[in-house]
């Protein structure tokens, strides 16, 4: 595209927003044309953990069944009745894929200021194939593809979720871990993943049992773990 043709979509873009503006998806303010989706106001509202900054950290105690597990981080601490509720509401509920992509890309960025070579491969929590047939995707592909595009590792789907479980919603810990068992399996289970270094991405961690259960056919075929999710519960 010549420098006339850019000029002129520019244009075209400009007029555009003007009579037609881009809003925030939380508190409906008109975007800048620096914002994306969620106004930078919203977006500093958000409860960062920076956790990535501590490691070992609190997380950590969760996960007692990875062994060697490296790095545990969440871009915030999940709070109902808050913005980082309302996005992955409207993520996983209403289908705004558009979403799980911008706080992947967002977390990536700011991993990318602390992390380089860690990851050779960034891979997700599945959900089962009728819950993804139904909704059309798996949220956590979704973010996995924001942070692969930010980190520039690759993203590769690994694991397939051979059980549809019972919601994990009002169950205990040990239920939890007991509703997962062999729930997980490899996508290809001749795959040797032998001194890979895999970053397990999922939207949010509670108690932790899925994404243990998850990460337990990666750990058979070699790999090492570490774990990224966009929001985690407080213990």
């Amino acid at each position: 595209m010549n420098l006339g043709n850019q000029n002129f979509t520019l244009i075209v873009s400009d007029f555009l927003s003007l009579f037609f503006p881009n809003y925030c998806t939380l508190c409906n303010l008109t975007l800048s044309k620096s914002e994306n989706l969620v106004c930078s106001h919203c977006l500093s509202n958000l409860n960062r953990t920076n956790l990535h900054r501590d490691q070992p950290n609190q997380l950590h105690r969760r996960f007692f069944e990875i062994p060697n597990l490296h790095y545990v981080m969440s871009y915030t601490w999940f709070q109902k009745d808050t913005a980082i509720q309302e996005l992955l509401h409207q993520l996983k509920y209403e289908g705004n894929e558009a979403i799980g992509l911008l706080l992947g890309e967002y977390y990536g960025k700011e991993l990318s200021q602390y992390f380089f070579g860690e990851w050779d491969l960034i891979t997700t929590v599945p959900i089962h194939y009728k819950k993804q047939r139904k909704r059309g995707y798996n949220q956590s592909d979704l973010i996995a593809e924001g942070m692969s595009l930010a980190l520039n590792i690759p993203f590769e789907p690994l694991i397939v979720k051979a059980v549809n479980k019972k919601s994990q919603t009002k169950k205990d810990r040990l239920e939890r871990f007991d509703n997962v068992e062999s729930s997980f399996q490899l996508l290809n289970p001749n795959r040797s993943l032998r001194d890979k270094n895999i970053l397990l991405v999922d939207d949010v961690v509670t108690t932790g049992a899925t994404l243990q259960a998850s990460s337990q056919p990666l750990i058979r075929a070699g790999a090492e773990i570490s774990i990224a999710t966009i929001a985690a519960t407080r213990s």
